[in-house]
Order: C-alpha cells, then sequence, then structure tokens
C-alpha cells in the first residue's frame, strides 16, 4: 500500500478502489482548482543535506503561495530520512503546510495510478508534473504521459549530469597520472582546471583507446539526459551557462528555463563585519562525489599550507552523510574539525571569515557559494565553483565575491589575503551581496519560472505540434526505459 504523508490539515485523502487513472479533463467541474505534482525517484528535499534540496524546497513553496497552483504536492520513491521525518511528523503548521507529501514506489504502475486519482480526486485536475532529475523522468514520465495526458511535463535537470560525471573523469585520470609520478595524490592545478572547464559531453563520443567504463558512463548519460530533455515539454536549467550547453546540443531556447536559486534581499549593514568573525569554514553534502574530493584536497594539500602562515586559524568542515573516510580527516592538532550535519548552517557561516571551496570538478550553481554570500561570508573557489555565479560585467572586471583561482599556490595566497586583509575583505562581500540580491532573487527569478511555466500550459498543443524530435522519442522503439519498469514490475509480482 502506497504511504501518504500529508502536513497540511486535510486528511482526507483515500483512495479510490479502481486504480485506472482518469483523464485530467474528468471531474474539471471543481471550479478553478489546480495541481501541480514533483516526483523524485531517489531525492526527498532535504534543505539541511543538499543544495538540490535547498532549491526544490524554495520552489516548493513558492508556487504553493502563488496562485498558478491550488494544490502542491511532492512524491519520492526513497525511504523518508530521519530528518525529514521528524519536520513532517511533528509540524503540523510548519510553513510547510501547504505541500502534501506522498512516499511511492518505484516500477509500481498501480501505486502511481493511485497517487493520480487521489490527487485528482481530492484536489483537482494535475496540470504540471515535475520529474526532479532525467531519471526521474525515465522511470515515471510514461506513466504521467498515458494517465494524465493533458498535463505538462517539467525536467528539473538540477544539473547537468554527464557533465559533472565527465569532468569527474578527467580529475581522476588526471590523478592516477600524478600517482605514478609522485607519492602525492590529489593537486589543484591550471592545466587541470582548464581541461575540466572545456570539457563537452558530446565530445566524449570520439575517445578511442582511453574509452574506458567511466568516460562510457559520461556518454551514455548524455544520450540519456538529452533523450529525457527532448521528451519533456519544458526544462528548467539553474545557470545560464547550462542553457548554453543545452542550446549547443540543439536543444531549441523555446523549450528551456533558468530556475536557480530563490534568495531573499540581503541588506549589507546588517551582515557581521570583519572583525565579528573568524576561522574558515567549507561546506557540502558528503554523498555528493565533489564535495568528498574537495575535503580531502584541502586536508592533503591545502590546509596545511595556511595553517602553518596562521597557526590559530580553525577550518570548520560541515556536511550532511559524512563517510567513515571523511571523519577520519578530524584532526584537533591541525584544526581541522570534521562536524557533520549542521541545522543553522546561517549561523555558522555568519560566525565565519571566509569559505573555502576547492572545486575541482562539478556542475551546476554551487549552493555552498550562494549560502556563505547570503550570510556574508568571502568565498575563494575555483573557476568551477564560479560557473554561472557572475554577470557580464562581473566576468569582464574579475570583480567576483571573494577570490577564482585554478592552483594551490594561488588558492592558498587568496585565503590567506582574505583572512587577513580588512579592505579586500569588505569589498569582497559588498560584491558577494550584491550578486546574490542580482542573481538570486527570490521574486524575479520565481517570476521567470511562473511564466515558463503558465506560458507552457496555455500553449502545450502547439509545443507538442512542433515538438518532432520529442514525438519521435515517445515512439514506441525508443521506449526502452518504460518497457524495462514494467518488465521489473511484472518480476517483483511473480514473487
Amino acid at each position: 500500500m502506497m504511504i501518504v504523508r500529508s502536513i497540511t490539515r486535510d486528511s482526507s485523502s483515500t483512495f479510490t478502489q479502481d486504480n485506472t487513472v482518469r483523464s485530467i479533463n474528468d471531474g474539471i467541474g471543481k471550479g478553478e482548482q489546480k495541481s501541480i505534482l514533483f516526483l523524485s525517484s531517489a531525492s526527498w528535499p532535504e534543505p539541511t543535506a543538499t543544495a538540490a534540496g535547498t532549491r526544490t524546497s524554495s520552489l516548493l513553496h513558492l508556487l504553493a503561495s502563488s496562485d498558478l497552483f491550488t494544490s502542491v504536492h511532492f512524491g519520492c520513491g526513497a525511504n523518508l530520512p530521519s530528518s525529514f521525518d521528524n519536520d513532517v511528523s511533528h509540524n503540523i503548521s510548519h510553513k510547510r503546510d501547504d505541500v502534501h507529501w506522498h512516499h511511492i514506489k518505484l516500477n509500481r504502475g498501480d501505486e502511481m495510478n493511485a497517487l493520480l486519482n487521489t490527487i485528482q480526486d481530492v484536489h483537482g485536475p494535475i496540470k504540471a508534473v515535475v520529474f526532479d532529475r532525467f531519471y526521474t523522468e525515465e522511470a515515471f514520465s510514461f506513466m504521467v504521459k498515458e494517465a494524465c495526458p493533458n498535463a505538462l511535463r517539467i525536467l528539473d535537470m538540477q544539473d547537468v549530469h554527464s557533465l559533472r560525471i565527465g569532468r569527474q573523469n578527467l580529475v581522476l585520470d588526471f590523478d592516477r597520472n600524478i600517482k605514478l609520478s609522485t607519492p602525492a595524490c590529489r593537486k589543484l592545478s591550471s592545466h587541470l582546471i582548464d581541461n575540466v572547464m572545456s570539457f563537452n559531453p558530446k565530445s566524449a563520443c570520439q575517445a578511442t583507446d582511453t574509452f574506458d567504463k567511466m568516460k562510457a558512463r559520461s556518454y551514455d548519460t548524455f544520450l540519456r539526459e538529452l533523450a529525457s530533455i527532448h521528451r519533456s515539454d519544458l526544462v528548467l536549467v539553474c545557470s545560464p551557462d547550462e542553457l548554453k550547453y543545452l542550446q549547443s546540443w540543439s536543444v531549441p531556447a523555446w523549450k528551456m528555463e533558468v530556475a536557480s536559486f530563490f534568495c531573499d534581499n540581503i541588506n549589507g549593514k546588517e551582515l557581521p563585519a570583519f572583525d565579528d568573525r573568524s576561522d574558515f569554514v567549507t561546506v557540502g553534502g558528503f554523498k555528493h562525489p565533489p564535495n568528498l574530493d574537495s575535503a580531502k584536497l584541502l586536508r592533503e594539500e591545502i590546509w596545511p599550507r595556511i595553517r602553518q602562515q596562521l597557526g590559530h586559524a580553525k577550518l570548520h568542515i560541515y556536511g550532511a552523510y559524512p563517510t567513515q573516510d571523511i571523519l577520519s580527516l578530524h584532526s584537533d592538532k591541525l584544526g581541522f574539525l570534521v562536524h557533520g550535519r549542521i541545522h543553522d548552517l546561517d549561523s555558522e557561516l555568519r560566525k565565519r571569515r571566509v569559505l573555502l571551496a576547492p572545486l575541482r570538478f562539478g556542475a551546476g550553481i554551487k549552493g555552498k557559494i550562494v549560502d556563505a554570500w547570503r550570510c556574508g561570508c568571502p568565498v575563494v573557489s575555483t573557476p568551477i565553483g564560479a560557473e554561472g555565479m557572475v554577470d557580464n560585467n562581473a566576468m569582464h572586471t574579475g570583480h567576483w565575491g571573494g577570490s577564482v583561482t585554478s592552483t594551490t599556490d594561488d588558492f592558498v595566497e587568496a585565503a590567506i589575503s582574505l583572512y587577513t586583509k580588512n579592505t579586500a575583505w569588505n569589498k569582497a562581500q559588498a560584491t558577494a551581496t550584491l550578486l546574490v540580491n542580482k542573481l538570486f532573487n527570490k521574486e524575479s527569478n520565481f517570476k521567470l519560472v511562473q511564466a515558463a511555466v503558465e506560458n507552457a500550459m496555455m500553449s502545450l498543443n502547439e509545443r507538442r505540434a512542433a515538438d518532432v524530435t520529442g514525438a519521435m522519442l515517445w515512439h514506441q522503439s525508443n521506449r526502452s526505459t518504460e518497457y524495462f519498469s514494467k518488465w521489473i514490475e511484472l518480476k517483483e509480482k511473480e514473487f
């Protein structure tokens, strides 16, 4: 039986015995009621664990407070994490109380049908469904298409997965070559960063002798991701940089919209000043490979050199789901302090002077940097960290909310300079505040998303008629993920 957890005060939701889903045009007599359903195959939105969780939570609650939909729902195939479950169980009047949370199982068409029936019976027709990442679209879109043919299907990419995987492979290759020549493990070099930044998943198919499993995975992910994009009616990307990637893959501009972070405006005068802060900090959930790599790079190469010159400074490391490998990096002697998950990140960031983010690979907007800037904490990072986080003027003038570097020497020098020089730090904080207010303003960024969704719903038939590539990919000969899912469902029922 499907578990439905709702933190609204409406507890009347019940499933019909008939799991055949009615078209969204059935029962339209409910007036202006209209629902939107977010689906994820693997991840609940945990704001205290991931940047993606923060962004998704913001989007859910902005939609719930708007008049675009009368009810907002989130369904997930993963078990509820304990922290999220506590929020749901103990906060009936929590600000999430306009969002309905549903636990569903993967490869269970009857349970998905039951969920869709319930939403439409109780809350009105489903007008839009958002798939959280491409693999969720693979798992659920065929069910939604069959059950709710008139619902707008939206793919929220979070980041370009094939780009991140391909970049990770370049870093692994670099590290393997370093190990062959020296005992050192991780390095930060301009040559590596240049290669990472110039990588395009589309080019991975050109590899020959060195085409290993990781490269094959990157290209396979690229093809799957691209197919998912074309099957969808609207695609949300995190930054203009990623939108340009998709355009280079011949994805039409009318099919995409930038949906970045959604932040309140910052008053720089209310932020703690240079002298009110101390120590360094780094943040990132440890289920995410770029954060694991960054923490180890800090411990092995960067932090010892900073500590050598700033003997009393400490580095505080925060992130959900730390592995034993990460916990073992903790050293009181070196001031390298691994704390794990933190529930009040803002308070911590407002106490710290500089955030370190030596990212060697990754994709998308880096939530750790957005969070640091919101709290007036300048950042030292790499071009990977800064990607998508500057406007055109800042890009040409070199202004950023901290320093962007590509080598270990430059990173260490920039970190020490920001930490010790009040004037440079004040300038970086002021620039960070301007960038957050310009690039991540909640009202302006949500208006873009709201307009894109509303326009796509109004012109849905015309969009689909013009989308020959999408129609081709929905042809039965190209629907292997659907048939594989149905095969799994039948096999599991046998047992």
